[in-house]
């Protein structure tokens, strides 16, 4: 490799970083839950997408499909020690559970009402079930 190749390789390769350091970074900021109700919501999946400040958002699909179950939902979450509890803003839906590592389980509340278990995962990948899960 000549040094003109060396000089533009190296060039290539710097023009690129800031694009991978803000990717990098977009990740970071945001944490994943994939999580099942199946007692309620059988064969539905729901992904939340955990901002820093304390805000998420929420998708649902068909498992079977792959179609949206319900339009984008946003809400807010809180941390204290291992309990996380989830919000959602205009709906009166509360998780509220505890982790461990990459594993939540809880009670979903709905008008502040006990309505239902539910459990997730970290990352896109769903719980096959909940029996799973020992939090």
């Amino acid at each position: 490799m000549t040094i003109r190749s060396k000089i533009f390789m190296a060039a290539l390769l710097i023009g690129a970083l800031p694009m991978v350091i803000c990717a990098s970074r977009a990740r970071a900021q945001e944490t994943v839950w994939t999580t099942i109700i199946p007692k309620v919501f059988p064969g539905f999946v729901y992904t939340w997408r955990l901002k820093p400040g304390g805000s998420y958002s929420e998708d649902g699909r068909d498992t079977a499909t792959g179609k949206a179950v319900q339009p984008r939902l946003s809400g807010h979450w809180r941390v204290t020690g291992r309990r996380m509890v989830l919000k959602q803003d205009g709906i009166g839906y509360v998780f509220d559970g505890n982790f461990i590592g990459d594993e939540y389980l809880g009670v979903l509340y709905l008008d502040g009402k006990r309505f239902a278990r539910f459990c997730a995962i970290k990352g896109e990948a769903p719980p096959q079930t909940c029996a799973d899960i020992s939090v």
